[in-house]
């Protein structure tokens, strides 16, 4: 990784050369960025994500070739410590699936306004999992359809596991989490895990989707609205 620490660069993946331009930009003129890159080229996003050390990375999830998978799949593996947002537009993308088993951190549209869009791009980068408004029943959808059964029993969960899934359908951040609930980040992460398992979720955003979708969040967590 060539990045010095301490900078923050982000990289915007999208076919569409002025909102992947206008997107970077703002967010580089608001100063949340140190640098921003921009590319329609999937082969160059795959050379950046090798070769810098990146804070962010957006997606469009209706890139060609299943190649928007195939990059945030490199982030999660190259680059742990990076948020990766998938970005949906229109129809929603068949790939919607795979996306929220590879835990990406953000699902967002392209109809926010910029003040919106720069506040859920802090949110990420603060340790939260956000997802446009607008999007929560596709997901919980797109849930149902990949097999994932509606209906659960969170009787199965203790206290202290019901309360991190409330915390979790809120967005916030393991580290947010253990703050919260004067533990370690350590604990939460246990915690989490066996939430998961007796659950039957493979993935956090699962969790959190499902929860989300019936209330099921702790007083007092709930993150700001996006659209």
């Amino acid at each position: 990784m060539t990045e010095e620490q301490g900078q923050k660069t982000l990289l915007v993946v999208d076919e569409s050369p002025i909102f992947r331009q206008a997107l970077s930009q703002v967010l580089k003129q608001k100063g949340i960025f140190s640098t921003a890159i921009d590319t329609g080229s999937a082969e160059k996003a795959s050379s950046e994500i090798a070769s810098r050390r990146l804070a962010m990375v957006i997606l469009d999830l209706a890139l060609p070739n299943h190649k928007a998978l195939e990059l945030l799949r490199e982030v999660k593996e190259l680059q742990p410590q990076c948020k990766g947002i998938i970005l949906l537009q229109g129809a929603h993308n068949d790939e919607l699936m795979a996306a929220i088993r590879l835990e990406a951190d953000g699902f967002l549209t392209k109809k926010h306004t910029v003040e919106e869009m720069v506040s859920m791009v802090e949110r990420v980068l603060s340790g939260q999992m956000v997802i446009s408004d607008s999007l929560t029943n596709v997901l919980a959808l797109t849930l149902r359809n990949g097999g994932v059964e509606e209906e659960k029993n969170v009787d199965c969960l203790t206290s202290r596991e019901q309360e991190v899934l409330g915390y979790i359908a809120s967005g916030l951040s393991n580290k947010a989490i253990a703050s919260r609930l004067s533990i370690t980040d350590g604990t939460v992460k246990v915690h989490v895990k066996h939430m998961l398992k007796k659950l039957g979720f493979r993935s956090r955003v699962e969790a959190a989707v499902w929860a989300s979708e019936r209330g099921f969040r702790t007083p007092g967590s709930e993150p700001k609205k996006g659209a």
